[in-house]
């Protein structure tokens, strides 16, 4: 973590993001980022854990492959806190999607991409968590299934699930998309084989 994490963030105030990767690429994001959230920053798994303990986030983003650890970790030690942050990862390598999934990441940027994209992306992850926080709220108080559907549709984020659609690989029923790679073709991922391709775009 950088070690300026409590000048940049008031300890008392639990920053709304938490950006875990390498120096290089996590000093540009919280560069961009800075302007319209509160942001840390560190490159140490240990560290992270430490946070979001501490200080838990709205919103985590993780490269995947980090120094001497695994991003899938944090995802995972995200989804065990009691208000859960949501958890936008990070990768150049697709085939290590459906592990992240699996933990339950609400977001994918393949490497390389726009700044722009990373912030539109935070911003549409921050808003879905806040609304579907707020109808779980509303949920305790009316008890309706249908608040708790929209709820959970929510929750998944910018990943969508096709339950119809099956893998070509292993033929289970129920695959994910993750990510554009155009206006007609997204990436796909099944969590049974751990596979993931590239497919006409589903509306």
């Amino acid at each position: 973590m950088n070690t300026n994490f409590a000048a940049s963030v008031s300890p008392a105030q639990a920053p709304d993001l938490l950006l875990v990767g390498g120096e290089s690429d996590t000093a540009s994001y919280a560069a961009m980022l800075r302007g319209s959230y509160r942001v840390a920053t560190t490159a140490s798994f240990d560290v992270a854990k430490q946070l979001l303990r501490r200080h838990p986030p709205a919103l985590v983003v993780t490269e995947l492959d980090l120094p001497g650890a695994d991003g899938v970790e944090i995802c995972r030690e995200a989804k065990t806190l009691t208000v859960p942050p949501s958890v936008l990862v990070t990768t150049s390598n697709a085939e290590r999607v459906p592990h992240a999934l699996a933990a339950g990441c609400d977001g994918v940027l393949l490497k390389p991409f726009a700044p722009n994209l990373l912030f539109a992306r935070v911003g549409r992850l921050l808003r879905a968590r806040s609304e579907a926080l707020r109808l779980r709220a509303q949920q305790q108080g009316l008890k309706t299934i249908h608040l708790a559907d929209r709820s959970n549709q929510l929750l998944r984020g910018t990943n969508r699930v096709w339950p119809n659609t099956h893998c070509p690989y292993c033929h289970h029923g129920g695959v994910t998309s993750f990510e554009f790679c155009s206006h007609r073709r997204a990436w796909y991922a099944c969590l049974e084989c751990k596979k993931v391709w590239i497919a006409k775009r589903q509306e």
